[in-house]
């Protein structure tokens, strides 16, 4: 009798549940709201039940499709974007929404982990996950979780605006909308932007709240480089359902961002999730996104990677010390350029056809570059975020370094040996083995004694050479240190929640660290100290500054009894791939809840910590003293860190893959507006091999940055460690690099005005050759030298690529080693490898320099290299000129102090070389008209001046100013192949024009008459904040001869005409009777002016010249 009432009791209770759940479902209004709270996926949410969601989530029993597995949790429930309501009845309390599919068919970049290390298929199928091993290198797991499709955002209104749109959008289906790692937006507004006819940015925001956004001070508004042009280089279009918006470049109709991406959420916009893709072609050739060691061009099969700045010793394939969400793109000759203003941590992830970003806080924020040269997107991209600084004229020199120098006395025998071994040296360096017990801004007065350590550097000043001291961010807590005591009253450190400095621990111990984005306290507290240091040991001491990602020994904030290695419990939000393992983000840094003060969060802004601490310290060097250009060196960087410092590759290993990976490294950098960069020559890690260093030597000797620096567990690697091989092959590297400083010193300014890096991919010089878009075992330095360096153990050859279809030369034997094809077609299919184009250059390690080649069409001034950099500026200057197949070459020089900030005293010299045989030189000067008595622009350059004014111009710069030596290779240039002549003459010349630079302006100058547009002080005037006159220094037409078209045998012998500046120098019955001999090598008595012709390689060679580097010129000749 109990068991029948039992069950009717429970039959009667289970239909009424049943008929008021059916009831409640049919007389509810349709209502969307948020199914899971902000914090869905640590777990901390409250269940969420039917009466607050009653569409997705019914509480009715009859509507529930298991979700989950025995025991699963509420945390994990919502991780599967499924509901959760507990219940008394044997049924699913996590379950699927009503009306949504789960599918297993996420595209590869949107899965998210369903299981553990280790878990099987079976397990995988028993928590009703998705099981999928196809191989990935994308961390990528094998089983994942189910999910229901994202409808993405509709567009509910478009405004026009002067100068772009306004788009509100949507989301589509309410709040339950995608729900990937917490509520969604349900209303954002894109603001797109036309800012200049090149360069456009997409920016989309929540329409009610304010999120954070990179503040000026790290990175400057655009306002100032806006250039509103209704002639514009491309289109925007966009999708209203749903929204999605793509960026055409009018030229060619290349689509070079479309948010259309099949297979993949079109946008998610989540509290501390974003994500958005764009199309790719195949085999999409893709540079940029770092700090990373890798190859340059990014794997378009696959690539995760990770932005958050991070201090490791340069695994591979993993975020490394800065952050640069940006990227070019090479299509079909054409580039564009992709910037994310976004400082967060991201995941950018390449796979086939397509790019995702997946970012975990800010805004979506990009500008889009389009080119259409790689050149142009670098100097659109630049012009955004910062010019790279020009460089004091010293640093570009050699510097040497060593962690674990025992005392102040084995500093001083380092530099000794290089001069005793005739080792140019500009940069001594000292690691942290000078603190007194690793503290920042002292001396340890035992080993490192002040007094002498002052003497070290006045000794290094007198010589024309410079100290930099290394300083690290974390100041010790300790009452009576001075900084730490100045630190605390001044209130610069980082925070925490409650108000209380963030401590850390790294070389010193327990350490705050300063706030730079505090840039009124902070900066004057680091202005104060590193002025201290300045006033102990004087104005040629600069500051290295290490470990500002920023680094920490422990996880996160930690006292002095808290353990380093500290687990860290799990992050159930989107885990960006740190670390290539997804780590936690304050594995080895700072805790990420800690605050500025300025009220920003350290998770915003962990990324800008080191480019803050390089921007206050340029500041205070520049406060400390205005008129010199400030040094700093940098490990952590981010978007325009390249306005305030120099930076180098990291903690590398002294092996020969990572001698290779320095090539890549600069290379990206260069794209990151940080042209200022090296590697650490011979490694910083491990012990380097006398074969290794001696290659590392002969390539690190031309890194725009050239330092030498190892490990205090490494064995030595000063070149004369090995007196036989490595030192003499680094002297000779370091005499190309001393040598090449005029064309360094150009490339830099080059760099300062446009963006244009030292070292540049083979595609920048030659987009229109496809194989070059793979290369990056060879690179350009400037416009004018390949280098192929040997990157292998026991290599005694190079098989380099010789991109485009001109002529190229040897640097050192002035041969040419690759001649002009006429068959050629530089626009070639990828698979084609264009054997004719390959050449085995000679590379024995006891014998060969570093395999440099100079392109046809190119002049390259050089000087006699000596121990320092001051010392080579003032010695004569010396012209290579590699002849393209027509005979002609161009190049420039620029010149200044080599120090000063203003510039207020320079010169821009060109040359110009026609149908070889005819050389003219341009100067165009600029100097304060207040210091020389006026001035005027146009005229004669230094000729128009007083001997006085002169003379204060040419010391002001205290820089050679003759030119003594020229050397013309190629003058074979008639012959296509090396093996044939070409019928008929050479095509005239005439109808082609050629720029010389001036203030940055080009002005164009026919060859044959040399008539030319004069150039107004007032374009200089535009350049710097005072008053400045020009002098463009020219020929006259009457003084130049006409240079006649003329075809060039495949060999020359001898000179039959020689013409310098109108002077005519006798050649035959004048000097030893007219002896044939001596047209091929012979000397003018009179002037020591002396000439010699090379017939087996085609090249003449001028000496004795003493031609005036800030004047104009001429020399002509004519050969037999």
């Amino acid at each position: 009798m109990r068991r029948r009432n039992t069950s009717s009791l429970l039959l009667v209770l289970l239909g009424a549940f049943a008929l008021s759940a059916l009831y409640t479902d049919a007389a509810a209004t349709p209502q969307f709201v948020v199914s899971t709270a902000a914090d869905v996926p640590s777990g901390d949410n409250t269940a969420t039940g039917s009466e607050d969601d009653p569409e997705a989530c019914p509480s009715s029993i009859l509507y529930r499709e298991d979700c989950g597995y025995p025991g699963i949790s509420e945390g994990e429930c919502m991780q599967r974007q499924c509901c959760w309501i507990p219940s008394f009845f044997p049924v699913a309390w996590c379950f699927q929404k009503k009306n949504e599919d789960y599918l297993c068919a996420a595209d590869m970049v949107d899965r998210r982990d369903c299981g553990y290390l280790g878990i099987t298929e079976d397990d995988c199928n028993g928590r009703k996950c998705c099981w999928d091993t196809t191989p990935n290198n994308l961390n990528v797991p094998f089983c994942f979780f189910r999910q229901h499709e994202c409808k993405g955002y509709n567009v509910q209104e478009v405004q026009e605006t002067a100068h772009g749109l306004t788009i509100d959008l949507e989301l589509v289906g309410g709040p339950t909308g995608c729900v990937r790692f917490g509520d969604d937006t349900t209303q954002l507004t894109v603001l797109v932007d036309f800012e200049t006819e090149s360069r456009i940015r997409v920016k989309i925001v929540d329409k009610n709240t304010n999120r954070y956004e990179i503040p000026t001070e790290a990175l400057p508004s655009t306002e100032s480089t806006i250039r509103r042009t209704s002639l514009r280089d491309y289109s925007f279009n966009y999708t209203q359902n749903p929204f999605t918006f793509s960026i055409t470049r009018v030229e060619d109709g290349e689509v070079i961002f479309d948010s259309s991406v099949a297979g993949v959420d079109s946008l998610v916009y989540e509290n501390e999730y974003l994500e958005i893709s764009t199309t790719l072609p195949n085999d999409a050739n893709i540079y940029g996104l770092g700090e990373v060691a890798t190859g340059f061009r990014r794997d378009s099969r696959g690539t995760r990677q990770a932005l958050w700045a991070r201090d490791a010793p340069t695994p591979i394939d993993e975020n490394l010390y800065g952050s640069h969400p940006f990227h070019l793109e090479m299509r079909d000759g054409s580039a564009h350029g992709v910037f994310l203003r976004n400082s967060n941590g991201m995941d950018v992830i390449i796979t086939p056809n397509k790019i995702t970003y997946k970012v975990i806080g800010g805004v979506l924020d990009f500008t889009v570059f389009v080119g259409p040269s790689p050149v142009d997107v670098i100097n659109q991209y630049t012009e955004v975020i910062g010019r790279p600084l020009m460089p004091p004229a010293w640093s570009m020199g050699f510097h040497h370094s060593r962690y674990g120098y025992g005392n102040i006395d084995q500093v001083n025998e380092v530099v000794r040996r290089y001069k005793q071994a005739d080792l140019p040296l500009d940069g001594v360096w000292i690691d942290i083995d000078y603190m007194d017990s690793f503290k920042d801004f002292s001396f340890d007065e035992t080993r490192f004694p002040k007094a002498k350590v002052r003497a070290l550097a006045e000794n290094l000043e007198s010589n024309y050479q410079n100290m930099i001291l290394i300083v690290d961010p974390g100041i010790p807590i300790a009452p009576g240190y001075e900084p730490y005591d100045t630190g605390m009253q001044g209130d610069v450190f980082i925070k925490d929640l409650m108000g209380q400095p963030v401590e850390g621990r790294v070389w010193p111990g327990q350490t705050y660290f300063p706030d730079f984005f505090n840039t009124n306290e902070t900066w004057a507290f680091w202005q104060h100290e590193l002025g201290k240091t300045r006033d102990d040991l004087g104005d040629n001491v600069y500051p290295w500054i290490d470990m500002n990602e920023p680094s920490n020994f422990c996880n996160g904030a930690c006292s002095k009894d808290s353990p380093e290695d500290d687990p860290r419990t799990v992050n159930l939000k989107y885990a960006i791939n740190n670390g290539g393992r997804q780590a936690p983000l304050d594995e080895k840094t700072l805790a990420e809840d800690a605050v500025h003060k300025n009220g920003l969060r350290l998770t915003d802004t962990h990324n800008l910590y080191g480019h803050m601490e390089a921007q206050a310290t340029h500041h205070s060097l520049l406060e400390l003293k205005p008129e010199t250009r400030p040094f700093v060196l940098t490990r952590s960087s981010f978007a325009g860190t390249g306005a305030y410092a120099a930076h180098w590759t990291g903690d590398n290993w002294s092996q020969w893959n990572h001698l290779y990976l320095s090539i890549p490294g600069i290379l990206s950098f260069g794209l990151f507006g940080i042209p200022f960069t090296g590697a650490d020559i011979c490694g910083f890690n491990g012990d380097a091999t006398e074969e290794l260093c001696l290659r590392w030597h002969q390539l690190g000797s031309l890194y725009p940055f050239s330092r030498n620096h190892n490990d205090i567990h490494s064995t030595d690697q000063e070149p004369y460690i090995w007196p036989n091989t490595v030192l003499p092959a680094t002297r000779q590297a370091l005499q190309i690099r001393y040598s090449l400083l005029p064309y360094y010193y150009t490339l830099f300014n080059r760099a300062h005005q446009t963006g244009q890096p030292i070292w540049q991919p083979l595609f920048f010089r030659y987009p229109q050759d496809a194989l070059t878009l793979k290369i990056d075992k060879q690179f350009m330095l400037g416009n004018g030298i390949m280098i192929s360096p040997a990157l292998y153990r026991g290599q005694i050859q190079v098989k380099a690529y010789f991109p485009g279809d001109g002529r190229w030369f040897d640097f050192t034997t002035h041969q040419c080693v690759m001649e002009t094809d006429p068959n050629s077609n530089t626009n070639t299919d990828p698979n084609d490898d264009r054997p004719n184009r390959y050449e085995f250059l000679k590379a024995k390690m006891n014998s060969d320099p570093i395999p440099m080649s100079i392109a046809g069409g190119q002049v390259i001034p050089i000087q006699n290299p000596m121990l320092t950099v001051a010392e080579t500026r003032l010695q004569p200057i010396s012209l290579i000129i590699a002849l393209d197949h027509e005979g002609n070459a161009q190049g420039e020089m620029f010149v200044d102090d080599g120090t000063s900030v203003q510039n207020l005293y320079q010169a821009r010299v060109s040359w110009e070389m026609t149908a070889g045989q005819q050389l003219i030189s341009h100067a165009a000067l600029q100097w304060p008209s207040s210091s020389l008595g006026g001035g005027s622009s146009g005229g004669g350059g230094l000729t128009g001046m007083s001997a006085a004014q002169a003379q204060e111009f040419r010391t002001q710069l205290r820089h050679g100013d003759k030119i003594e030596k020229i050397v013309v290779m190629g003058l074979n240039f008639g012959r296509y192949g090396g093996e044939k002549n070409i019928d008929g003459p050479i095509p005239s010349s005439s109808s082609r024009h050629w720029g010389i630079h001036v203030q940055g302006r080009n002005s164009n100058m026919r060859r044959r008459n040399v008539s030319g547009r004069g150039h107004s002080g007032q374009e200089a005037k535009d350049q710097t904040p005072v008053r400045v006159s020009l002098r463009d220094s020219r020929v006259t037409p009457d003084e130049v001869p006409v240079v006649e078209p003329i075809f060039q045998t495949s060999k020359m012998s001898s000179l039959s005409e020689l013409n310098i500046n109108g002077a005519q120098v006798p050649l035959g019955d004048a000097l030893h009777g007219g002896n044939a001999l001596n047209r091929t090598a012979g000397q003018d008595p009179a002037t020591g002016f002396a000439w010699s012709v090379d017939q087996n390689v085609g090249s003449l060679t001028l000496t004795g010249l003493d031609m005036d580097l800030f004047n104009g010129w001429f020399v002509h000749w004519k050969t037999e």
